[in-house]
Order: structure tokens, then C-alpha cells, then sequence
């Protein structure tokens, strides 16, 4: 049974990834209508209150859905990280699962920490390229009962709240969550599909301080993302008459053309 994805090609590490972000858009789905409920209705006087309340709620949904696990930990500057088995139809493959809980006003794209960053980025910025190294490894290692060892590849997604705020709102609800997105960042291993070039790719400049020291960042941009690989880009929109985003799950049909199609959930 192949349990080494270093053996394994390019094209299945994209199924793992696509395969892990189909578990995690269903278990948000089935969360969405208690999500919606808390995030809009618990107070938070600031941004960084709402994000810790995303945390949290993206945390319960996923720890409800969690596959087999492997008693190991990551360390490392993401929400959610969970070592586990992931099986395939072409061999059941140890993983690091990072997923990182983001919430914001803007629905075109997130900002990730250098230690978020999954593979290293090219991009250009007033007319100058720029080069940031992953923070993320392209995989842990963990001991067997054998003394082999497992290498445990890691798959990174993000989370992203989308919402407005109620303006003066001293009861609830106080803000209006409208959509949840998710999506899979490549391995580091897909560097040459997604990133060949500083114009080529999907990121863009984050927002920090040199003059105060503060650690880089990138943005990486949902439009750009989605034109490059629709399925890396999912998206579940609430809607005024329904306590549950719209289960859609995008991918490409057979001539290439962005698709999408509904899937049952059970509702908690």
C-alpha cells in the first residue's frame, strides 16, 4: 500500500487536495446554519473579536468531521492543524492538515503570514518582482512502530468569513454573514503549474510595515485562484430565505468550462 506521496504524481497530489477540500466544504455546510446564528448574533467590539469568533467556529465544524488520527502534533502559526490518514484510491497517505480561519469585509481576497505560506511566491509589485519563501515544510515526519518512518504531507486551506457590519447595531444581530469561502493553496510541489513565473500566479502584496519590523506578508487573490483551477475556489452563499448557504461545489466539466453542482448535506 503506497503511503509515501513522494512516490506519487503531480496530478494525485492535486486529488488529495481536492478530495481534502471536498471534506472540509461539507462539514462547513452542515455547520453554516449555527455558524451563521453565533457569528452574527455574539458581540465583538473589534476585527481581531470577530476573527477569534471565526476561529472558534470553524474549529467545532471541523473537529466534527475529522478523519482517522495520528497522535502528532504540528507546530506552527495556523488555526487548525490536525495530523491524520487521508485515504485515496490510490494508497492511504499520512497528513498535515492546516487550515487557517479568516473573516473580513472583502470577498476578493486573504492575507497569509510568511509562516502560512505553502510554497514559495513570485509575484510583481510597482513594477518590481518579489520573491517570498515558504514558512509551511512541504511535509512532517512521523516515527512508526517499526522504526520507519511516514512522511506526512501537508495540505493547506483557508476559511473565509464574508460579512458586513450593522451600522450602530446595540442588539442583534450586529454584523451579516453572507458567505463562507474555502480554499486549497497548492503544495509547493505544484510551484511550475501555478507559479512559474513572478507573472504567472495568483498572489500579490500583503500589507505590512517594513519601517516597524513587521514580518512579510502576500495576499493571495480569489479571482486569479479560481481562473487557475476552478475547484481551488469554493464558495457557499447564505441567502435572506434560507438558514443554509447553497450547497454548490465548483470544478470543471469535461471541455475545461467552470461548472457547479448541489450536494445533499445532513443539517445539524
Amino acid at each position: 500500500m503506497n503511503q509515501d506521496y513522494r512516490l506519487i504524481t503531480d496530478d494525485e497530489i492535486e486529488l488529495i487536495e481536492k478530495q481534502t477540500l471536498r471534506v472540509l466544504v461539507q462539514a462547513m455546510q452542515e455547520y453554516s446554519k449555527e455558524a451563521r446564528d453565533i457569528f452574527e448574533n455574539t458581540p465583538a467590539t473589534s476585527k481581531s473579536e470577530i476573527i477569534v469568533l471565526t476561529e472558534d467556529l470553524v474549529q467545532y465544524a471541523l473537529e466534527v468531521a475529522e478523519l482517522y488520527p495520528i497522535n502528532k502534533r504540528f507546530a506552527g502559526f495556523i488555526d487548525y492543524k490536525r495530523v491524520r490518514w487521508l485515504p485515496t484510491s490510490f494508497g492511504m497517505f499520512p497528513q498535515v492538515l492546516l487550515v487557517d480561519a479568516k473573516a473580513s469585509t472583502e470577498n476578493n481576497r486573504d492575507t497569509l503570514q510568511q509562516s502560512q505560506l505553502p510554497m514559495n511566491a513570485e509575484f510583481i509589485s510597482n513594477g518590481q518582482v518579489v520573491t517570498l519563501k515558504a514558512g509551511v515544510p512541504p511535509h512532517m515526519t512521523v516515527n512508526t512502530q517499526s522504526a520507519n518512518e511516514l512522511i506526512a504531507v501537508t495540505t493547506s486551506a483557508f476559511i473565509h468569513f464574508y460579512y458586513s457590519d450593522i451600522r450602530d447595531a446595540s442588539t442583534p444581530p450586529y454584523r451579516r454573514l453572507k458567505a463562507i469561502y474555502a480554499l486549497a493553496i497548492p503544495h509547493q510541489r505544484l510551484k511550475d503549474r501555478y507559479n512559474p513565473s513572478p507573472e504567472i500566479g495568483f498572489w500579490g502584496q500583503g500589507k505590512h510595515s517594513t519601517a516597524r519590523q513587521e514580518d512579510p506578508r502576500i495576499r493571495v487573490y480569489f479571482t486569479q485562484l479560481k481562473k487557475m483551477c476552478a475547484w481551488r475556489l469554493q464558495s457557499l452563499y447564505f441567502t435572506n430565505d434560507h438558514p443554509y448557504t447553497t450547497p454548490l461545489w465548483r470544478d470543471c466539466d469535461i471541455n475545461g468550462q467552470e461548472s457547479q453542482t448541489s450536494f445533499d448535506f445532513i443539517g445539524r
